[in-house]
């Protein structure tokens, strides 16, 4: 049987604008370039851009039910779409296409809501049913399709793929959210429901949105909990080669061109070992550097020869920053790191479907320098009294307050070790302090940073975000840690700018490591098979032995992007120094001008890392907000950046 995977943009709201959703959908015209397709009637307005994958000639969305009374849009895959369409077909459902989205439709009508928990794989959808006249928003475990959503005045509800298909609405007001705005200052994106624009949410990953005549509620249908078993080596390494074969072969059902990113490590290695012996053809394969000694270029270069892959890479060097508005016109948000823009770019030229490794590192430990500390502090703890631990605390505490208050701006670099002390008993604290290396601020800092318009406004601490990941359930610090980053870091960050960047390309993103039974198994392994004597992905690397060469198996591992530092001096300085000083950021007095002076007149140094971060990010907030606020009109940018300044 053949399967229809669709690749697209959605959209719709709950009142009856033909002209409107046409607009919305035009916007989403990267997300899905094959076929659009739309459902209006007096109490709901659908529409959805297709991207088509498999099965090129049916599954055209819109798709019904029998006698139309349900009706769907949707993005995504449902990788167990055949075992669902084998039940619904036995308890008397009638399909006419071979297409996935119909098994979402008649799942509705046999199960209901509990349909959702059925559905192993990526997808956001929006479903009316005209009988209940109710509207159905449900968004994947995962969180790997996006699905944003705002509440009018009127109490009528809009969706879509993207906030600029929303914001087509124009008596929509394009304000910005502070809390978000803090919360990206300190962790370089914005967690949860909130994005950059106020009043515009996102629905969280594995929850479902109910707009009907009682409002809008929303509620949880699916969570990752700390469940861990007790399970033999043995059988953990067979188990995870299992489950990891079978989720690359789901992911590699395509009627069009497909390839994998390689970065010459364990995760993306191990997909190009597993595809490659799957594939009837020299596997395509794919890689990016930035002219940096940190470059995984080599590494890749080695594993695409030991598979005998069709390889290309891309290597992007003095043009980082040349396209960030088209980056952040895609995006919908500020952000630093888009570069990978420029790979999916590339690729697009190539297939149309990409495998990707991510999701390796959050479900088998390979972010090795956060569960190392984990460890140190754990011992920390077990070595001192609980009442010398409070004391420690107090007395960092103190002291980092005072250095915060009155020390310069090379300072904030060198209270890690500071930092740790004080937030000794706060596992939400300790885990900021390493969640990518040093995130958040102390709040003693923050008015050296933040203008008038942050300071008198009561913001919610950071930590506030992130404690519910660190209640209840079992396990140690590392195995919280993992949670964490798997519920917050991996789709508010990796995801959404993996999704953002390869749809502006119109390139389909999958995920081996992010099917459902991949990773309900690796969350019930205890953190003792992930991390064990200082090294990550034990189980993981057991695992991939007999598949990849050891070469790979004992690489360093390394992050992806360019070095801060490096970019700095190469692009970064001269952009800031023109358009931050008097830009709409410190104009509108989200942040002090003398912030901005003071990191910009010292000479370049790698100790002022964390303040060339920040100053990225209020390039990219600048950006953003001259394309996304200032406006009467949002549409596509044709500019760029060196554009701005002249501007």
């Amino acid at each position: 049987m053949l399967q229809e995977k669709t690749m697209c943009g959605i959209a719709g709201f709950t009142f009856d604008d033909s002209a409107l959703i046409r607009k919305m959908c035009q916007v989403l015209q990267h997300r899905g370039p094959d076929e659009e397709g739309f459902y209006v009637d007096s109490n709901v307005s659908l529409g959805n851009k297709r991207l088509s994958i498999i099965d090129l000639v049916t599954g055209r969305q819109p798709i019904c039910n029998e006698d139309k009374s349900i009706v769907v849009v949707y993005n995504g895959e449902i990788y167990n779409f055949p075992q669902l369409r084998i039940k619904l077909e036995e308890a008397g459902h009638n399909f006419y296409t071979n297409s996935d989205t119909e098994v979402i439709v008649h799942s509705y009508e046999e199960w209901n809501l509990d349909c959702l928990s059925k559905f192993n794989g990526m997808f956001a959808f929006a479903l009316w049913d005209t009988s209940k006249k109710r509207l159905l928003l449900a968004r994947d475990l995962c969180g790997i399709k996006p699905l944003y959503y705002t509440i009018l005045g009127n109490s009528s509800l809009m969706f879509a793929s993207e906030i600029k298909a929303i914001l087509q609405h124009e008596p929509i007001k394009r304000e910005v959210d502070l809390q978000a705005f803090h919360s990206y200052v300190n962790l370089r994106f914005v967690p949860g429901e909130r994005t950059m624009f106020r009043g515009i949410q996102r629905l969280l990953p594995g929850h479902y949105l109910i707009a009907d005549k009682n409002g809008v509620k929303i509620h949880r249908f699916e969570d990752i909990s700390r469940t861990l078993g007790e399970y033999s080596e043995e059988y953990l390494v067979k188990k995870t080669q299992e489950l990891l074969k079978r989720a690359v072969k789901r992911c590699l059902l395509s009627d069009v061109p497909l390839g994998v990113y390689l970065s010459g490590g364990i995760d993306s290695s191990s997909i190009v070992a597993l595809a490659s012996r799957l594939a009837s053809e020299p596997l395509k394969t794919f890689t990016m550097g930035f002219g940096e000694p940190t470059d995984e270029i080599e590494d890749a270069r080695y594993v695409a020869e030991y598979f005998g892959t069709d390889h290309k890479d891309l290597v992007v060097q003095s043009t980082l920053l040349k396209d960030y508005p088209k980056m952040i016109w895609y995006a919908d948000m500020p952000k630093r790191n888009l570069y990978p823009y420029y790979i999916a770019r590339e690729i697009g030229k190539h297939v149309k479907v990409v495998l990707s490794g991510l999701g390796g590192d959050e479900l088998f430990a390979g972010y090795e320098w956060k569960y190392q500390f984990a460890k140190d502090v754990e011992e920390e703890r077990r070595r001192m009294p609980t009442e010398l631990i409070e004391k420690t605390a107090s007395a960092a505490r103190k002291l980092l307050e005072y250095t915060c208050k009155y020390g310069s701006v090379h300072e904030i670099e060198h209270i890690h070790h500071l930092k740790r002390l004080a937030y000794l008993s706060s596992d939400v604290d300790l885990y900021l302090l390493v969640m990518s290396l040093d995130e958040v601020f102390p709040k003693e800092y923050l008015p050296r940073i933040y203008g008038a318009k942050m300071l008198r406004n009561k913001l919610q601490p950071i930590t506030d975000l992130f404690k519910q990941h660190f209640e209840g359930g079992k396990g140690n610090l590392i195995d919280r840690i993992l949670l964490a980053d798997f519920r917050v870091k991996m789709p508010d960050d990796f995801l959404f700018v993996d999704d953002a960047m390869s749809m502006a390309n119109s390139v389909e993103g999958r995920f081996p490591y992010l099917d459902k039974e991949l990773v309900e198994f690796a969350f019930s392994i205890p953190s003792n098979y992930k991390f064990r004597d200082g090294s990550g992905k034990y189980i993981l690397k057991k695992a991939a032995a007999k598949i990849i060469p050891r070469r790979v198996l004992e690489k360093t591992k390394r992050g992806f992007g360019g070095t801060v530092g490096i970019q700095f001096s190469k692009e970064l300085y001269e952009y800031a120094r023109q358009l931050l000083p008097e830009g709409c950021a410190v104009k509108n007095n989200f942040i002090k001008k003398k912030y901005v002076d003071d990191v910009l007149s010292y000479k370049t140094s790698m100790s002022l890392t964390k303040h060339y971060i920040v100053i990225w990010d209020l390039l990219a907030f600048e950006i953003w907000y001259r394309m996304f606020i200032l406006p009467d009109n949002i549409r596509k940018p044709e500019i760029s950046i060196d554009s701005l300044l002249t501007a």
